[in-house]
């Protein structure tokens, strides 16, 4: 029995059924599954067994090592002309060319999940630990808004709209807004998806303004205004990790095992499912114009789809001869003409785009 099925037995109500069927799967597939969903899932256990003990009243300042570029990267944005990436130990990087890397001070050792930018200097990290960073300086420095709340729960995405209103969300139903900029952060109020306590991972708008979420056992949910929430019927109950808009008010979503489904519209979603041409999990989605879509995750290949046409396979930029791509791609970013991907050794130019 797989991860996906053992969830999907998972029907007793009651919120104590649902975490302990999720730690005892992590446990069982923690070898199996790597990158991205290796780091939340391995610290998702750790806090489900640690429920109650408390969080550290003040976090740990991330050490400034050697080999910081080179570390599991969970991450990366586009603040202006420069590039922040977060990860693993509190690190963060940013570049002026997406080549030459450097790390700056993190007050965090915990690991980070996702970072965004609302304009070039305000901006955003979260993760393990409950964090939550700012920064107002375009990525150079970074202070705490939160941190050792909600039992320690990781944060697995943010999403800022201007540089006061913003989203956090996570796991077991975490789900946190401000409207002030992250000065205070506090539940959301509608319950449709706190009630549930599903792990939500990708949190975006689509085209048309209307914020789309996606989670464990075939989450999606929309919502007009970021705060009141509907679920959606989607015909998979496997963990879905990533989605992107398509046209006005369509969308496409990934996950597990490579499958992946998509809507030309939202408000009316009649569902069909996308080849990939992978088994394994996509973690990331990268519009690469044209109505071409790049999908990667846990494999050495990044697929491009587009609707109509089989997937092909996205030929990657030269490399030294005996120079690998590591297999793990956590996200994907085109940026000045270039399709950049935060993986288990850094950030690396995956191809050029034309």
């Amino acid at each position: 029995m797989d991860l996906m099925e053992l969830r999907g037995l998972v029907q007793a109500p009651g919120p104590t059924i649902s975490i302990m069927s999720e730690q005892s799967s992590v446990t069982k597939h923690m070898n199996n599954l790597m990158g991205k969903l290796l780091w939340v899932l391995a610290a998702l256990a750790a806090a489900g067994t640690a429920a109650n003990a408390v969080a550290a009243s003040q976090p740990t300042p991330a050490a400034i090592e050697p080999l910081a570029v080179q570390a599991q990267l969970n991450d990366v944005a586009a603040a202006g002309d420069k590039l922040v990436a977060v990860g693993e130990r509190g690190i963060i990087i940013t570049s002026q060319d997406g080549e030459e890397w450097t790390q700056v001070p993190s007050p965090v050792n915990a690991m980070l999940n996702a970072v965004t930018f609302a304009d070039d200097q305000h901006g955003w990290a979260v993760g393990h630990d409950a964090s939550i960073l700012y920064t107002g300086d375009g990525g150079q420095s970074w202070s705490v808004q939160a941190f050792g709340g909600n039992g320690g729960n990781p944060f697995l995405d943010v999403l800022f709209t201007d540089a006061k209103t913003g989203y956090a969300v996570g796991a077991f139903g975490l789900f946190k807004v401000t409207d002030d900029g992250g000065k205070t952060w506090a539940d959301l109020a509608d319950t449709t998806l706190s009630d549930n306590g599903f792990h939500m991972y990708d949190l975006l708008q689509a085209d048309d303004g209307t914020f789309v979420l996606v989670g464990e056992m075939g989450l999606v949910a929309i919502s007009v205004d970021g705060r009141n929430w509907v679920i959606l019927d989607v015909p998979y109950d496997g963990s879905l990790y990533s989605a992107i808009p398509e046209g006005e008010r369509g969308l496409l979503v990934v996950g597990m095992r490579g499958n992946a489904f998509r809507t030309a519209d939202l408000c009316n979603p009649q569902w069909e499912p996308v080849s990939t041409g992978v088994e394994k999990p996509l973690f990331d989605l990268a519009q690469l114009g044209n109505g071409r879509v790049a999908a990667a995750g846990r494999s050495e290949k990044v697929v491009v789809l587009e609707a109509g046409r089989a997937p092909s396979v996205l030929e990657f930029a030269d490399r030294p001869e005996g120079e690998t791509l590591d297999e793990i791609f956590t996200v994907l970013l085109p940026w000045k003409g270039k399709l950049y991907a935060a993986t288990g050794s850094g950030v690396q130019v995956i191809a050029a785009l034309n």
